[in-house]
C-alpha cells in the first residue's frame, strides 16, 4: 500500500474514514484454496459495486485485491459524477439503432440516479452532493455542440440548460468561458470513502474481501476458473475481471486479448488549502462541479467538503515522480489563470492517476470465454457508469446471461507511446506560450510542420 510519507498521496487518502473491519489485508488462510460462487479480481469502484450488487441476489461473492480497496484509480479519481457518456445520445442512437442506441442512452443517463440512490441506501459517508454540473467551452465556435448535446438530453426529460457568458461566469467564478450547459442530475463525492464505503456496505452482506493477493494466472478447468494467487488458489464458476487499466498487468487470457484493447494515460490533479469564506463567495459559489471541452488543455475542478479547491488535467506519458513536476506547474498556473481570486493560495496536494483510453470512448463489456466478464471504461464519470456496469453484470452472472464483445487489439499498439509522447509536448507548447486564440493558432502550424518533418 502507498506510504503515508508519499509526498503526491491524494487529498482523498487525508479525508476519507478508515477502511471496514471486514476487510482482510493480512496473510491469513495463506496456501489455502478457495471455492465460491463468484469472484471479483480488483476492489475498485466496479469491483466492489458488482460484489455488492451480487450479494444482494443471494450469491457467494469473493473480491481479491493486490492493495487495498479504491487504492488504484478509483481512489484517485476527481469525485465527479457525471450521467450521459462522450458522445451525445442522438449520435449514440445514430450509431447503434433505436432500440440499441435508447437502451444506452437510458443506461448511462439513469446512472447518477442509481450511484445516490445506493449511497443512500447504504448510508454511505462519502460527503455526496448533487449540486450539478457544467460543461463549458472557451469558444463561441463549441457553442452549436453543446446546444446540440443539451437539445438531446432535453428532449428527454432531463433537467438541463445552456448557460451564456454572464451565467456561466456567475456560476463558476471565472469569465474565461464563453458559454456552457448545466445538467442539474449531477454531483460530486469524495470518492475514496465512496469505496470504502462500498466495500463495508458489500462486508455486511457476507462478501468477502482479501487484500494483498497478487493473482498471478486465471484458466479454465473442469467447467471451472482456477485463480491462482501468492495466498493459494480460488475456483468459481464465474470471474469478473474488474482490473481496468491494469488489466495488462495479469497474464493469460487477460493479458493477451484484454490488455491489448485499451490505451493509457496519466492525468494530474491539485488540492488547494480550504478557501478562506471571502474567495468561497466567488469561486464555485453554488459548489457546481465542471469540465470543459477541450481535449489537450482540459480542465475540471471541484470544491471539497472543507472548501479546498481540487482541479485536474492532462499528464505525461509516466507518472510525476515529485511534487515539482512540470505537469503540476502547468496545471497549477492554468488554476490562477483562471481564477485569479488563487492568485496567494497555496497548493496542499498533488497527485497524478493512471487513465484507461478505449478507442471509441465508451465503455466496454466483453465475455472472452464463458463466465468471465472483464470491464473497461474511459476514466470520465467511472464512478456513476460503474454502478450500471455492476447492475448490468449482477443480472449477467445471475441469469448466466452471455453479453459476447469481440476484442479487438487496438491498431499500431506497440507505438502509443510515441503517440502519447507527441500529444504531450503539443499540450506543453500551447500551455506554455498562452496568449490569444491567434497565437496558440500559429503555434500549432508550427508544430505540424515540425511533425510533418
Amino acid at each position: 500500500m502507498p506510504s503515508v510519507s508519499d509526498p503526491l498521496l491524494p487529498l482523498w487518502y487525508a479525508t476519507a474514514p478508515p477502511l471496514h473491519d471486514r476487510v482482510s489485508l493480512g496473510a491469513d488462510d495463506d496456501r489455502a484454496t478457495l471455492v465460491t460462487d463468484v469472484i471479483v479480481i480488483g476492489a475498485g469502484v466496479t469491483g466492489l459495486s458488482t460484489a455488492l450488487h451480487l450479494a444482494e441476489q443471494g450469491a457467494r461473492v469473493t473480491v481479491l485485491e493486490r492493495e487495498g480497496p479504491g487504492l488504484g484509480s478509483s481512489g484517485r479519481a476527481n469525485g465527479q459524477v457525471i450521467a450521459g457518456l462522450q458522445k451525445p445520445p442522438d449520435a449514440l442512437i445514430a450509431a447503434y439503432g433505436s432500440e440499441k442506441g435508447e437502451r444506452l442512452v437510458d443506461f448511462c443517463g439513469k446512472a447518477s440516479d442509481l450511484l445516490f440512490d445506493l449511497i443512500a441506501r447504504h448510508g454511505i459517508a462519502c460527503d455526496a452532493e448533487r449540486s450539478g454540473w457544467v460543461q463549458a467551452t472557451r469558444s463561441t465556435r463549441g457553442m452549436p455542440e453543446l446546444e446540440k448535446l443539451a437539445g438531446s438530453w432535453t428532449r428527454r426529460g432531463a433537467p438541463v440548460r445552456m448557460l451564456d457568458r454572464a451565467e456561466i461566469a456567475a456560476i463558476l467564478g471565472t469569465d474565461v468561458y464563453a458559454c456552457g450547459w448545466l445538467d442539474e442530475r449531477n454531483g460530486t463525492i469524495q470518492p475514496l470513502a465512496f469505496v470504502r464505503g462500498l466495500a463495508a456496505a458489500a462486508a455486511r452482506l457476507g462478501v468477502a474481501i482479501h487484500c494483498g493477493v497478487n493473482v498471478t494466472d486465471i484458466q479454465r478447468r473442469d467447467q471451472q476458473w482456477r485463480i491462482a494467487t501468492n495466498r493459494g488458489e480460488a475456483r468459481a464458476e464465474t470471474v469478473v475481471l474488474a482490473t481496468n487499466v491494469y488489466t495488462s498487468q495479469l497474464s493469460g487470457i487477460a493479458k493477451s486479448l484484454l490488455g491489448r484493447s485499451y490505451l493509457s494515460a496519466y492525468s494530474v490533479q491539485l488540492a488547494s488549502e480550504p478557501l478562506t469564506l471571502v474567495q468561497l463567495q466567488t469561486v464555485l459559489p453554488q459548489h457546481h462541479s465542471c469540465g470543459d471541452t477541450e481535449h489537450l488543455r482540459l480542465r475540471y475542478f471541484r470544491l471539497d467538503r472543507d472548501g479546498r479547491f481540487v482541479t485536474g488535467g492532462p499528464g505525461w506519458l509516466t507518472a510525476p515522480r515529485s511534487a515539482s513536476a512540470v505537469s503540476f506547474r502547468l496545471l497549477e498556473r492554468s488554476a490562477r489563470r483562471m481564477f485569479p481570486q488563487l492568485r496567494d493560495t497555496r497548493f496542499e496536494y498533488r497527485w497524478a492517476a493512471r487513465d484507461t483510453l478505449t478507442p471509441d470512448l465508451l465503455p466496454h463489456l466483453y465475455e472472452p470465454a464463458p463466465g468471465c466478464s472483464p470491464r473497461s471504461a474511459t476514466t470520465v464519470g467511472a464512478s456513476r457508469l460503474a454502478q450500471r456496469w455492476a447492475a448490468s453484470l449482477r443480472a449477467e452472472c445471475s441469469a448466466k446471461r452471455r453479453a459476447r464483445c469481440l476484442i479487438r487489439p487496438r491498431l499500431l499498439h506497440q507505438y502509443r507511446s510515441i503517440c502519447r509522447r507527441r500529444s504531450s509536448s503539443t499540450w506543453v507548447l500551447r500551455e506554455t506560450v498562452g496568449g490569444t486564440d491567434p497565437d496558440r493558432r500559429r503555434v500549432g502550424k508550427s508544430i505540424r510542420s515540425v511533425s510533418r518533418a
